[in-house]
């Protein structure tokens, strides 16, 4: 119920500026008891130059322990999850009132699990779609709903052996795009 009323609450983010590396490094030591116990490998490639941005840090929080936990219920004992920040400068996204965005900020998380059923992998985000057996649907329909909040676009690409779950943030500094 709580998964549910989390989707379904209409609030506006609560911004302030802070490093999504810090706050990726803290999600991962917040996660790390569960993944230990799964003794899964953590391999992270964080790009230091990342400079601190405007972000909702309980919402981004919440998406990143999603897809963690996500990652890690996916991947088999002793499996390895990739946490990987860069920029693409180049990744844009059209919005629904006809004007383009630039998503420059990318974050993926990476694990070498079976991959989604083909069944549901075109709806991964919709609300109530679930692999598990007793799985609600509602954790990447929230992730979905999160980042859109804040004009950015989750993606993912899936094969067995590797999924990859793309986060794209609209921000980064001016050195890379000009217009920050």
């Amino acid at each position: 119920i709580s998964d549910l009323l989390r989707f379904a609450r209409q609030s506006k983010p609560s911004l302030s500026i802070a490093s999504i590396n810090d706050l990726i490094n803290e999600v991962i030591s917040m996660a790390s008891n569960q993944m230990e116990m799964q003794s899964i490998t953590i391999e992270k490639q964080l790009d230091e130059k990342i400079a601190k941005i405007p972000l909702d840090l309980d919402r981004m929080r919440q998406v990143f322990l999603n897809l963690l936990k996500n990652a890690s219920e996916a991947g088999s004992e002793g499996g390895t999850i990739r946490i990987h920040t860069f920029y693409d400068t180049s990744l844009r996204i059209r919005r629904p009132d006809g004007t383009h965005a630039r998503l420059p900020l990318q974050i993926e998380i990476i694990d070498d699990g079976p991959g989604l059923p083909p069944e549901i992998a075109n709806d991964v985000f919709e609300p109530f779609v679930s692999g598990r057996e007793n799985g609600t649907g509602l954790g990447l329909a929230l992730v979905s709903k999160l980042i859109a909040d804040i004009g950015g676009w989750i993606s993912v690409d899936s094969t067995p052996g590797r999924t990859v779950f793309r986060v794209s943030l609209p921000v980064a500094p001016k050195s890379h795009d000009g217009e920050a």
